[in-house]
């Protein structure tokens, strides 16, 4: 499970409190390089349960080749059902780098029995 991961701020209280780009980047670099996985994400993603997921690393514009390509390799490699419609999260984008976009965060992610 991700929920020790990255410390939270938040900029209205009372709302969800999301992770810096540099403590995202600790926890889910080391993810970027090993494809699909199985398992829970860290609450500031307001994804709860269990999801097949992916880590994604650089520009937006490589979105519509992954969205291809993952709902269906991901759920033949996890071997588990779905349970709900498929999802992204923005972990860090143009905002925390926008003179290096290939540094840029996207979570792909399926929800799973």
């Amino acid at each position: 499970m991700l929920d020790e991961g990255p410390k939270c701020y938040s900029l209205v209280p009372n709302q969800m409190a999301m992770a810096n780009c540099d403590e995202a980047h600790r926890l889910f670099d080391p993810q970027v390089e090993k494809g699909i996985m199985v398992g829970t994400l860290p609450s500031w993603t307001c994804v709860s349960g269990k999801v097949v997921y992916r880590v994604l690393k650089g520009p937006y514009d490589q979105l519509p080749k992954a969205w291809d390509e993952f709902p269906q390799k991901a759920l033949q490699e996890a071997r588990v059902p779905p349970r709900g419609p498929p999802g992204d999260v923005y972990v860090c984008g143009p905002m925390d780098h926008p003179r290096e976009p290939g540094k840029m965060l996207t979570i792909l992610y399926i929800p799973v029995k």
